[in-house]
């Protein structure tokens, strides 16, 4: 028993002693230890105000007072980092040795500036003559002494402001922690933002962090977690910055995660899908330029290889090549899809759904573009390869191969979003099938045989029933052989029937201009074997309608004097009328007859009256003359009595 009393006297003692110990902890050792460190660190002056006190509960440690970090020597925005305090929890086995152990590391309400001046140097890059380090000091703190090591940094509802030459952001409700348990060890950061409301999660693992803060590149690896997605890195990095590895980007709902960013709802263009994927290798270098090697792209059911450098020190500038094998931009077109509803080739007219072509103002640069297939609604084209540049909300595309509608198109088609949509072109056609590209154009399906084409064109509007009404421009179409299905021009001199049949021609050339959304043409020439065929009027490419006059001529009627059967076209392009214009047939077949028998009328008229016409002279001037004559003669007689 006496043994046992002993012991617990021991204990008591060691207890008391260790208490005593607590009691006498270095609150102010500690505090400016903590602030030396950080000045070692970062070769900015920290000043600590007020006095340290000792916490007991819920950790070990020390609070200070007040606490500032200078900015870099060239800022006038007042100090990088301050705090109300912090909260330095310590281990207590540390506490009298060389080197402190902190546990964790606390600020209270935080303010947090990260500023980039005109030359480009960033107050977080520390030290370096020259760069954007550097403090009030010329020289670092001195790190000899006593020594201090943090397993944890936290900082809640932070406020963070970040400036740039011409633009301050400000992020309020901001929380970080850094672990950090061993010195040479690896680093967890995890940083909450809330740009506007919903918080976004970025989480990085650092493989260790003075290197990198020396300017070194070490292994990193990033995640940004938000409302609708998640992005990451995984690679290597250095404060520079730089970075080279893989990024991947799986967004169940674009709209939401930009939101979440505060970029706003980046809507995808109509029929791709809310959804967006990348995958590809990342290589960052300063902080203005990217590039994108082996970059896979989904944006709803669509996909394609990016290669891309883009330059984003102000307005993003891209140079990227994309290879898909379809592009299906129907929906964006055309509004509700296809068909008659939609307004692409159906017979109700064009689709007034506005057609979004913001993106144009979002980057300037120079895009190459390869696609198998790209559909446009009623109208596929493939393969595909053009060039693409932008500037100010204005895109310029070369057409270098298009396969379009059984040939190719060539040319330049210019879409300009800066004061409103507008779109205009310099297209040709070779080699096309009339049939087809008629078809598809303009729902009509009568002429067959291969064609070339050129037209200059202007438009805009805000949906394709806008531009399709405010068409302008001009051009020609020429073919070789061919056939005009649905009139057979043979049978209609030998019968006078208009309906059915097929005529064969061996050319056809014409020119037009458009006005308002509509075609004129009035030189179509159409040769046949024994036949040729004039046409003029108007085909509304607005409106969908036509109003036409087709007329073919047999050339070995009447003795060879020919004969003509105008032809009208006329209602809307899903269903026109096609009749024989009699009235214009008998003006043009029976116009000599009627010629005839006015100058039969006219001589018997003067025979009748005794008037003999001057050469040169119309019958009633001669009648007008003849009777000025007997007028005068009448007036002399009776004004001399003769």
């Amino acid at each position: 028993m006496r043994i046992l009393g002993w012991l617990v006297l021991v204990v008591v003692a060691v207890a008391a002693v260790f208490v005593g110990a607590l009691l006498f902890l270095p609150g102010e050792r500690i505090a400016r230890i903590a602030a030396d460190q950080i000045e070692a660190q970062t070769g900015r002056a920290v000043t600590l105000t007020g006095e340290a006190e000792v916490t007991w509960y819920p950790v070990l440690g020390v609070t200070t007072g007040p606490i500032e970090m200078a900015n870099a020597p060239w800022s006038d925005k007042g100090p990088m980092f301050r705090a109300e305090g912090l909260r330095i929890g310590v281990d207590a086995k540390t506490v009298f040795s060389d080197e402190i152990r902190v546990t964790e590391l606390r600020a209270i309400r935080p303010e947090i500036l990260l500023e980039r001046n005109a030359e480009g140097a960033a107050n977080w890059n520390f030290g370096g003559a020259g760069g954007s380090g550097g403090s009030a000091t010329t020289a670092p703190a001195d790190t000899s002494g006593p020594g201090l090591h943090l397993d944890r940094l936290e900082v809640t509802n932070a406020t963070l402001r970040m400036i740039a030459p011409g633009e301050e952001t400000a992020y309020r409700d901001v929380d970080l922690t850094i672990d950090w348990p061993a010195s040479a060890g690896p680093v967890d950061v995890a940083m909450t933002l809330r740009p506007a409301g919903e918080p976004i999660t970025l989480t990085t693992r650092l493989a260790a962090l003075e290197p990198l803060l020396a300017g070194e590149t070490v292994p990193l690896e990033f995640t940004a977690t938000g409302p609708g997605g998640t992005m990451t890195f995984s690679g290597k990095a250095s404060s520079a910055p730089t970075a080279d590895g893989r990024i991947e980007a799986e967004l169940a709902n674009l709209a939401s995660f930009t939101r979440a960013l505060g970029l706003g709802a980046v809507e995808m263009p109509a029929g791709f899908g809310p959804s967006a994927a990348f995958t590809g290798q990342m290589a960052l270098a300063g902080d203005s330029r990217l590039a994108l090697r082996d970059g896979n792209l989904r944006m709803g059911e669509a996909r394609a290889q990016v290669r891309a450098d883009v330059d984003y020190a102000a307005k993003p500038r891209v140079s990227a090549e994309v290879t898909m094998d379809r592009l299906d931009l129907a929906p964006m077109l055309v509004g509700q899809g296809t068909g008659a509803g939609g307004g692409g080739g159906g017979a109700t007219g064009w689709s007034q759904a506005p057609i979004d072509v913001s993106a144009l103002s979002v980057l300037d640069g120079e895009i190459a573009f390869a696609a198998n297939t790209v559909d446009l609604g009623d109208i596929e084209l493939g393969p595909v390869r053009t060039t693409t540049r932008i500037d100010n909300a204005r895109a310029v595309t070369d057409l270098a191969q298009v396969g379009a509608f059984g040939g190719s198109l060539g040319g330049q088609f210019i879409i300009n979003n800066r004061s409103g949509l507008s779109m205009g072109g310099d297209l040709s056609a070779t080699g096309v099938d009339l049939k087809r590209m008629l078809g598809e154009l303009a729902d009509v399906q009568r002429i067959t045989g291969t064609g070339e084409a050129r037209v200059t064109f202007l438009t805009s509007g805000s949906s394709m029933h806008a531009l399709m009404n405010a068409l302008s421009g001009e051009g020609r179409i020429s073919t070789g052989r061919g056939t005009f299905e649905g009139i057979d021009l043979d049978r209609l001199f030998r019968a006078g029937d208009a309906t059915g049949g097929t005529t064969i021609f061996d050319s056809i050339d014409a020119s037009f201009r458009m006005e308002n959304g509509s075609l004129f043409n009035d030189d179509l020439a159409l040769q046949l074997a024994s036949l040729r065929a004039e046409g003029k009027g108007r085909i509304g490419l607005g409106p969908r309608d036509i109003d036409y006059l087709f007329t073919p001529i047999s050339l070995k009627a009447r003795d060879g004097r020919g004969i003509a059967i105008p032809v009208r076209i006329r209602g809307p392009w899903s269903d026109p009328a096609i009749l024989p214009d009699l009235e214009a047939a008998v003006k043009l077949n029976l116009d000599e007859e009627r010629q005839a028998l006015e100058q039969r009328a006219e001589d018997k008229v003067l025979e009748k009256l005794g008037v003999e016409k001057q050469q040169g002279e119309r019958a009633e001037d001669a009648v007008r003359r003849r009777l000025e004559e007997e007028a005068l003669k009448g007036l002399g007689r009776l004004l001399g009595g003769n």
